[in-house]
């Protein structure tokens, strides 16, 4: 009735019988170049292009600099780029100036993000761009008065206020 955790943990190792272990990418390594990875991907080191991973996490002395496709990215280091994840995690020491497309946005105390975020129901959803402004339309501009009279000896702070569509 019920498939046990273990049949289903062989299921997910696939043919070799084994769980994948996550590729480590150590402080002292510099990569130029994309990375691609079906499994799960930890950057301590620097990055400099794309990077694709089921799992991704930039450690606090990690760096990529390029574009950013997980399923699940959890960053504590520096980004710069794009990051498109289903779940994505700022950490407290995290250095983001990236745009990012998420399901889920969760951002640490203490994390830096310089961008835009952007919440869509699925990734897939991404390429159907909101647009960036809404589109300018302006009604008639009617002055509002009824501040004090000039004989007074006073003057308001603003000499007259403006609404849109009120005649």
């Amino acid at each position: 009735m019920f498939k046990s955790t273990a049949s289903r943990d062989r299921a997910a190792a696939g043919a070799t019988g084994r769980a994948s272990a996550p590729s480590i990418l150590g402080v002292d390594l510099k990569i130029t170049g994309d990375i691609a990875s079906a499994g799960e991907i930890h950057v301590s080191g620097m990055v400099k292009g794309d990077v694709i991973a089921k799992q991704l996490t930039v450690g606090e002395t990690g760096t990529v600099i390029g574009s950013i496709e997980a399923e699940t990215a959890m960053v504590a280091g520096t980004l710069t780029g794009r990051l498109t994840a289903t779940t994505v995690v700022l950490a407290a020491s995290a250095r983001v100036v990236a745009d990012i497309t998420h399901v889920s946005l969760s951002i640490e105390p203490g994390a830096v993000f310089e961008g835009y975020s952007r919440r869509v129901d699925a990734i897939g959803q991404a390429e159907a761009a909101l647009p960036l402004a809404l589109p300018v339309t302006r009604g008639t501009i009617t002055p509002i008065t009824g501040g004090k009279s000039a004989s007074s000896g006073h003057s308001d702070a603003s000499p007259s206020s403006t609404a849109t569509g009120i005649p």
